[in-house]
């Protein structure tokens, strides 16, 4: 989990409970199972709950022969909690961290979970940037994907293929150049302007237009 979402929430119990919830909207859990999805104790995962249900933040279903409990995608709250943790949860911490162990350039999560609008089904998208093969690129990242239940697609490209792709006019690297990205390793700026020193012919037309200081997040 997080630092800065432990910080932000005042506890881990309180980021991980929101975070099984939020991960899963389509699923309703009974107190223990959440509290064992979450790794945290019934007793507090319960009094949290309360908060929350009266909050509108989550939703009570009462059954027999307990109550179960899912995030109500209704609350204007929702998506922008979604896109937080989507961006800072445990599974961008671990990829963060398999990350780093990779001879690369820039590193990133791009497409759905970059955006915060990743379904329980959906896919991760991870960019290399670097001069290693796709086959090894994907084993590095296949025991995160394991860990949490996600299938991790990784897009691998040389840093001079980026470069001539961009200044091609690619639409998928245009996607991928302007839109919403965490990274994990290096910085998106620093790569594209490392390109267009290397073939000054290229100029800036391999940094989208406005994104010269872009940070990695969208």
């Amino acid at each position: 989990m997080s630092d800065v979402l432990t910080a932000l929430f005042g506890s881990k119990t309180k980021a991980r409970i929101l975070e099984v919830l939020l991960s899963n909207p389509d699923q309703a859990y009974h107190l223990r199972g959440l509290a064992q999805a979450a790794g945290t104790d019934s007793g507090n995962t319960s009094k949290l709950l309360r908060v929350l249900v009266e909050g509108g933040v989550v939703r009570a279903l009462p059954e027999s022969p307990s109550t179960r409990y899912s995030i109500n995608l209704d609350s204007p709250l929702t998506e922008p909690l979604r896109s937080l943790f989507a961006r800072a949860g445990s599974l961008m911490e671990d990829l963060r961290t398999r990350a780093q162990t990779l001879a690369a350039a820039y590193i990133a999560v791009f497409g759905s979970q970059a955006a915060g609008t990743a379904d329980a089904l959906s896919d991760v998208d991870v960019l290399v940037v670097g001069e290693l093969s796709s086959v090894s690129a994907q084993a590095a990242f296949k025991s995160v994907g394991r860990q949490h239940h996600k299938s991790i697609n990784v897009v691998v490209v040389s840093p001079p293929e980026l470069a001539l792709q961009l200044s091609a006019g690619s639409a998928f690297w245009a996607s991928v150049a302007t839109g919403p990205r965490v990274d994990l390793k290096g910085a998106w700026s620093d790569v594209a302007k490392r390109e267009a020193v290397a073939d000054p012919g290229l100029g800036l037309r391999s940094l989208p237009a406005g994104q010269d200081g872009d940070p990695g997040v969208a």
